[in-house]
């Protein structure tokens, strides 16, 4: 994270970052069949995770 961080501005840097307690996988619903994300079921599912990161 502090590598990649340094490539970019202090705007676009990564500050926090939550680890989910499951794997995003096609089987569980949350990737495509072209292992894309579904961000509205990740969204849904964890609201709270990411409502967290933005207070």
């Amino acid at each position: 994270m502090d590598e990649a961080n340094t490539t970019v501005s202090r705007a676009e840097s990564i500050r926090r970052f939550r680890i989910l307690p499951v794997d995003l996988t096609e089987q569980n619903g949350y990737l495509t069949p072209t292992m894309k994300v579904k961000r509205a079921m990740v969204h849904k599912d964890f609201a709270a995770d990411i409502e967290e990161l933005y207070r």
